[in-house]
């Protein structure tokens, strides 16, 4: 691997851990804010002030910050697919840390999806 792709994986790895734990930190803070049904303002300023949706708004963030440095140095058609390597690594936050339940169905479609970002991450050097 070149000096240069190593540069953009290790942006594009920082970029998809955050991205996830954002994902996942909002996830939380949402179902935690939303005591009853429907949508109100009381409710939508308790998910504003919520610790857990404030976390994942500011991951989202850094998130982006990275993914645009890695964008600097790499095409679109290399860095967009790194993205997806939040997928499984989402699904196993689900599953682990929320306790949802993930079934058969997704974690194939996870596993697809992986093995596609393996693809992207370790086939050609341009």
């Amino acid at each position: 691997m070149t000096n240069e792709r190593s540069y953009i994986f290790i942006f594009m790895s920082a970029s998809v851990m955050a991205l996830s734990l954002g994902e996942t930190a909002l996830a939380k803070g949402v179902k935690s804010a939303m005591e009853c049904r429907g949508v109100s303002i009381g409710q939508v300023w308790a998910i504003a002030r919520n610790g857990w949706v404030i976390a994942g708004v500011v991951l989202l963030a850094v998130h982006l910050l990275l993914y645009l440095m890695a964008l600097r140095r790499a095409d679109l058609s290399f860095a967009l697919p790194m993205t997806a390597a939040s997928y499984p690594l989402s699904a196993l936050l689900a599953r682990f840390y929320l306790r949802e339940e993930v079934g058969t169905s997704r974690w194939f479609g996870t596993l697809l999806i992986a093995v596609g970002v393996a693809i992207v991450a370790f086939g050609e050097e341009r």
